[in-house]
């Protein structure tokens, strides 16, 4: 599956380049986060994620709604966007939007 970020510290956090200022999660968060983009961009197909129980994809509701959600630990989650690709064939698109403390 192709991801895309939308959000550039995101972005460079999975890449392992250097972010600007004090680091904004612990090493635990950015080991896992990095993990669950990888399981993101292996799937083949929307229903893959879904089938991974520990990702617990779940569509989001109110403020979020349009927007879906990963879990990356107990606390974090990831919100995508799903865009539709039509140029050659319908693919499914993840666009990461932010990395948020669920609880908080």
């Amino acid at each position: 599956m192709l991801v895309q970020f939308k959000n550039v510290y995101l972005q460079k956090l999975f890449e392992g380049k250097p972010v600007p200022g004090k680091p904004r999660y612990g090493g635990d968060v950015v080991t896992k986060f990095k993990k669950t983009i990888l399981k993101l961009k292996y799937a083949d197909s929307l229903s893959d994620i879904r089938s991974q129980k520990g990702l617990n994809f779940e569509a989001l509701k109110g403020d979020l709604k349009g927007y879906y959600s990963v879990r990356v630990d107990y606390s974090y989650r990831l919100i995508l966007i799903i865009e539709k690709d039509q140029t050659v064939r319908i693919a499914d698109v993840l666009s990461i939007y932010d990395l948020t403390n669920h609880y908080q």
